[in-house]
Formats: C-alpha cells, structure tokens, sequence
C-alpha cells in the first residue's frame, strides 16, 4: 500500500473511507473548465424586431451580449428591451441598463451588475 492510498474516497470494495480521527476525507479537486475559448463580448445594433432572434441565438449560446437600441423608434425599442428580458430570464441570465438605450445580456452564471 502506497502513502497516499489511504486518502482515496473509497478502497477496493467500494466502502468510504474515513480519515485518521473518524471523518470523511475531503472530496476531489473539480476541474476547471475553459470558457467558451475566450468568446469577445457581442455588440448588436437591431434595426428592426426581426434583428431580435439572433440576438437570442447569441444568448443560447452563452454569450455576453451588449445591444444598442438608439437606432429604433421608442415603441420597437420597449418592444425589443421586452423580448429580450424575456428570453434572459427564460435562460437564467441577467440584464443591466448600462445607459441610455444601451443594455448588457448575460448568461447563466455570469453577474450582470
């Protein structure tokens, strides 16, 4: 038996161990995993509704996601802004007003604030 056996979670007949003084050991080290190989930040400018699903596309895909609405009338930027908080609530995700017709998308796990 090597040193560092005894600081396996569990021995040949799939029993926990336990350390010296009774407790459990403490569990493996999690990997790290990459982001998305260093994805930029996307930046859209919609020029009309229809521009709004690929900006959700771009959502899905897990992509911070930076929209200008300045470039469209007010009624199809609330409009646009409606949507699009939708669809970031819907995948878990979190919007800031970063200013005036300018709004911030983010996935799931990334802070928005």
């Amino acid at each position: 038996m090597a040193f560092f056996d005894f600081f396996r979670q569990k021995d040949e007949n799939g029993v926990k161990r336990r350390t010296a003084d009774g407790r459990a050991p403490l569990p493996e080290k999690a990997r790290f995993e990459k982001p998305a190989e260093g994805q930029p930040m996307q930046i859209r400018h919609p020029r009309s509704y229809a521009d709004v699903e690929e900006i959700i596309d771009r959502m899905k895909d897990k992509l911070t996601v930076i929209v200008y609405l300045n470039e469209l009338s007010a009624a199809t930027a609330q409009r646009v802004r409606d949507i699009l908080s939708g669809a970031v609530y819907a995948l878990g995700g979190g919007m800031a007003e970063l200013e005036k017709d300018m709004y911030v998308f983010t996935p799931d796990g990334v802070n928005a604030q």
